[in-house]
């Protein structure tokens, strides 16, 4: 215990000292940028600073970031394209902005590099128990230096997103269904695929039925009904109402603000690609991965899908490694 407690001392240490450093390297390059060109911010499609020019925090707080911001300092409004995000996030930047002395930037920073360094640990410790020390290793390396970490440093939801879902995967492991019922409930709170936490959840549930189903299976015997575990599968089931209610809880409050229980929705269109019916939109998506346009920009990136096909080849070694990863994935 004293040496598993050493080690993880250790490995906090070392990331924190990475994000330190990260976080001074970033500040470093934008102080000695020759041109900080705030005017190329100041077309940007952000809602912050909600008055007043551009200024130098502006730098650490770009795109959705400022959007997040408005929500902390001023809420909900109907027909803004705020609304499009999810409330959690803004919401603890709200009550921790006392601890920063009112300042909401500092605040969402702090809590983003909080949340990402626990999910961080937590990350490592669960590969570590299931695949041992050196996986655990080179799996938080890739992690915390691939190039879309930048969005655990900074105010964006991937830290708190990473952190609910990591507490959701060790609690429905230790059967500690309290946090899995808060994890799961928070997550559609935090951004709206959190809903599918369902998939993961049904996965744990069906688990004690496998083996009878199995059995089943092979036999074709009615007999086998018998020892169908099926109050072990009601226990853990309910916990599919979890993410559910957080759905159900996040639309009535876009109602209680806004007036209109889906203007989240209806603020995508302001984007245009934000769409939920991409979800099931097959054509729309084999025609999109097939003409991309740049190589990286915000629609049409050759390395997004790059990315995505690396995705699709490690799927049959997840699915050797655990079926379960696959269903989370």
């Amino acid at each position: 215990m004293n040496e598993t407690r050493k080690e993880l001392n250790r490995v906090f240490w070392v990331l924190t000292g990475f994000k330190v450093g990260y976080l001074l390297t970033v500040l470093a390059a934008v102080l000695l940028w020759s041109d900080p060109n705030l005017g190329e911010i100041a077309r940007l499609p952000q809602r912050w600073p909600r008055h007043g020019k551009p200024t130098f925090a502006n730098h650490f707080a770009p795109w959705d970031a400022g959007y997040y911001l408005s929500l902390s300092e001023a809420g909900y409004t109907e027909g803004d394209a705020a609304c499009a995000f999810y409330p959690l996030w803004p919401w603890l930047m709200r009550w921790f902005a006392p601890v920063t002395g009112g300042n909401h930037l500092m605040a969402g920073l702090l809590l983003s590099n909080v949340c990402s360094l626990a999910a961080w640990v937590l990350f490592r410790r669960l590969v570590a128990r299931r695949w041992g020390t050196t996986a655990a290793n080179w799996s938080l390396v890739f992690l915390a230096v691939f190039p879309g970490s930048l969005f655990f440093q900074f105010n964006y939801t991937e830290s708190l997103f990473l952190l609910l879902v990591l507490v959701l995967w060790w609690a429905l492991e230790e059967r500690r269904y309290g946090w899995a019922w808060l994890a799961a409930g928070l997550l559609p709170l935090t951004r709206g695929v959190g809903v599918f936490a369902v998939l993961p959840i049904a996965w744990h549930a069906l688990q004690p039925a496998r083996p009878w189903l199995r059995l089943w299976w092979r036999e074709r015997d009615c007999a086998a009904l018998l020892g169908l575990p099926g109050h072990e599968v009601a226990g853990r089931a309910w916990l599919l109402a979890a993410p559910l209610l957080g759905w159900g809880i996040y639309l009535a409050l876009m109602g209680y603000w806004t007036g209109h229980p889906f203007e989240g929705f209806e603020a995508q269109k302001y984007w245009g690609v934000h769409s939920i019916g991409n979800l099931w939109n097959v054509p729309k998506f084999i025609v999109g991965l097939f003409t991309p346009t740049e190589w990286h920009a915000f629609t049409g990136s050759v390395l997004d899908r790059c990315a995505f096909l690396l995705l699709l080849d490690c799927l049959p070694l997840l699915w050797r490694l655990d079926k379960g990863l696959l269903v989370w994935t």
